[in-house]
């Protein structure tokens, strides 16, 4: 197996910051925890600033400084986020996170990939690498990498400098030679132990793994412990190296969290667009879609505004689910500067082959500008505004329809339930809310002039277990200036009526 391990040494700071461009430079910041520094930005850096300082010998570096306080919540969001991002290349991915400041450092979060299966769709070894890298890069996450023969070779790798310029350069993965020479030339702080061992390591003068693996294991044992045993033997291979796989939700979750605040709805829509992007590109590789994006505005403080944005058709463009979401935000006015921009979707749908027209002059795309124009008036004018026309099951006409949400009706065709036929017959494009009575005189009918039938009659005849019988007899009439009526008799009362209109 091959497995590669990415580190997210930067994540508790661009957990916060992400929303920042790749090309702006981060003020003076660091992120603290326990009164320590845990991450700082590298302006702070370059001021001596680095993590495990106290926060009081940090403000005498700069004072500029910005702190901002860790968020363990935030951080774990963001390493699903990533798995799912990882699950999108291979199905075997496993994340961990970072664990809380423990003597001024702690251990950065990290994500596991099995790569054995997935090369070869990705082009081989060193385009995969490059791709993952250009990728993380977009979502503004730094990253070290490391590849094993197991999860717990590659974290330990992931550290070891050399091994990281092989892997910049590499097209091929490392024998099992190779990993062996690497793994013994670490330095023993590299092991995945507590501060504790790794003292006791030292203090015995084993600085390098090898000089570990040489002591027989009966007596590292006495020493270390069996779980450190344990452990070696997962480090050289000896042993197999289980990790928790990870599953990922049929929804996604992502958002953008700004140090200082967004006071205009245009400013959203370029981290909206940042959103959108890497919601379209894990549905184009999980072959799902969404018909909902919903959007929150959070002001802080237990404040927040929900947006919705509907699509009524099978939507993997970036370009013009921004152009919907820009829709909504021009009808927003914010009552506090947004603290945080969140984009979720909890209804993730598999992706059929019938839901693209392949033929470009296929009556189907007529249907998808039909879409897009619906989706456009939802943008624009809100969901209550729009709504469509469903059957209903009735015999009156009257009945024989109802208004309906245009989503539900497109979701609800697609799904192989029970399916109501339209009545092949004449049918008004006009139907009145309530028949109007005509006059009669002479056995002539009026409406505005005199009515001459043309068509009919259709008897429609039902409902004899409610009060009193529902029969009618409809006809086509036409009056003097040509319009075409539809009008009926009500067989009880043998009154006329006016129903719709034709066209």
């Amino acid at each position: 197996m091959l497995w590669l391990c990415i580190q997210f040494p930067k994540l508790p700071l661009e957990a916060l910051i992400r929303a920042q461009g790749r090309d702006t430079q981060p003020g003076v910041l660091a992120v603290v925890e326990k009164q320590l520094v845990v991450q700082c930005s590298k302006t702070a850096t370059d001021l001596g600033i680095e993590p495990g300082l106290s926060i009081a010998t940090a403000c005498a570096l700069s004072a500029d400084l910005q702190l901002l306080e860790r968020d363990i919540q935030r951080e774990q969001l963001q390493l699903e986020r990533l798995a799912q991002w990882g699950y999108s290349f291979t199905p075997v991915v496993s994340p961990k996170a970072a664990n809380t400041v423990e003597n001024g450092s702690s251990d950065p979060a990290c994500l596991n990939l099995e790569l054995s299966g997935c090369l070869k769709a990705n082009g081989g070894l060193r385009a995969f690498l490059d791709q993952l890298q250009n990728e993380l890069g977009q979502m503004g996450i730094s990253s070290v990498m490391g590849l094993g023969h197991s999860p717990s070779a590659a974290r330990m790798l992931s550290q070891l400098r050399e091994h990281r310029q092989w892997l910049a350069e590499t097209r091929v993965a490392p024998s099992p030679q190779q990993w062996k020479l690497w793994i013994s030339f670490s330095p023993s702080k590299l092991l995945d132990c507590d501060n504790k061992t790794i003292t006791k390591l030292y203090a015995c003068g084993i600085k390098r793994v090898s000089q570990l693996l040489a002591i027989p294991l009966s007596e590292v044992g006495s020493r270390f412990g069996r779980p450190f045993v344990d452990y070696l033997a997962r480090l050289n291979g000896s042993r197999q190296d289980p990790v928790p796989n990870f599953n990922p939700p049929a929804r996604f979750d992502s958002e953008l969290f700004f140090p200082d605040p967004l006071d205009n709805s245009e400013q959203l829509l370029f981290p909206a667009g940042r959103l959108i992007r890497e919601l379209c590109q894990q549905l184009q590789r999980r072959q799902l879609y969404t018909q909902q994006l919903h959007w929150q505005l959070d002001y802080g403080q237990g404040k927040n505004k929900e947006l919705i944005v509907e699509v009524s058709h099978p939507l993997l463009d970036p370009q013009r689910l921004i152009a919907l979401t820009k829709l909504q935000f021009e009808r927003v006015s914010l009552e506090c500067p947004v603290q945080t921009l969140r984009l979720s979707s909890k209804q993730l749908q598999p992706l059929v082959e019938e839901e693209f027209g392949e033929d470009f002059f296929d009556a189907g795309n007529q249907g998808e500008r039909s879409s897009q124009l619906l989706d456009k008036l939802k943008a624009r004018l809100g969901h209550q505004a729009i709504s469509g026309i469903a059957l209903k099951e009735s015999y009156l006409p009257e009945q024989a329809w109802q208004s309906a949400d245009s989503l539900l009706i497109k979701t609800s065709s697609k799904k192989k339930t029970h399916q109501l036929t339209p009545i092949k017959a004449p049918r008004p494009s006009w139907l009145l809310p309530r028949p109007t009575k005509l006059l009669s005189r002479n056995q002539k009918l009026f409406h505005h002039s005199e009515l001459q039938l043309l068509q009919g009659p259709e008897r429609i005849d039902g409902y004899w277990w409610q009060h009193g019988r529902h029969g009618r007899d409809y006809y086509i009439a036409k009056d003097q200036d040509g319009s075409l009526c539809w009008i009926f008799q009500d067989l009880t009362t043998e009154e006329w009526f006016l129903h719709g209109i034709f066209s």
